[in-house]
């Protein structure tokens, strides 16, 4: 007995990262995050865009990934959203295969201390994040922790 497995097509296409981070503007209560939530992974669905996004403690940090087009328009909806500030690329590009296929958007809450024993126990200010200790290499080891 055979197995063919299909996949489809834009699995299968080059596809658009785009790793960032940012600072949330103002506090978002559960709710908000949530309604933010349903709402992106309704979007990306539609967009076919799959990713991760993770908060820790007051900080944004994504994963998006996608058709080159809708992941541009997504990044510009993402840099005119009042919700950020202090937006910044840490990495993008083409990849071939996609990290998070099955997720339109997985999302974690993370803490401070969580997220030094995902990096390896540097120091980050458990009172105060500081965004510019979260680089490219960081994001990607942060990432990898959950990877299915």
């Amino acid at each position: 007995m055979s197995i063919i497995l299909f996949t489809p097509h834009y699995l299968n296409d080059m596809i658009k990262f785009v790793i960032y981070v940012s600072k949330v503007s103002v506090p978002l209560s559960k709710t908000a995050l949530n309604d933010l939530i349903a709402e992106s992974r309704h979007n990306n669905k539609e967009n076919l865009i799959t990713g991760i996004l993770l908060h820790i403690d007051g900080v944004f940090l994504q994963y998006i990934e996608g058709p080159e087009d809708k992941i541009d328009q997504l990044y510009q909806k993402i840099k005119e959203d009042d919700r950020h500030r202090d937006l910044n690329i840490l990495e993008s590009g083409l990849i071939q295969t996609r990290k998070y296929k099955e997720w339109q958007m997985l999302f974690k809450r993370i803490t401070l201390p969580e997220l030094n024993q995902l990096i390896g126990n540097k120091k980050v200010d458990i009172k105060n994040i500081d965004i510019n200790l979260i680089n490219h290499e960081t994001a990607k080891q942060i990432f990898e922790q959950f990877q299915i």
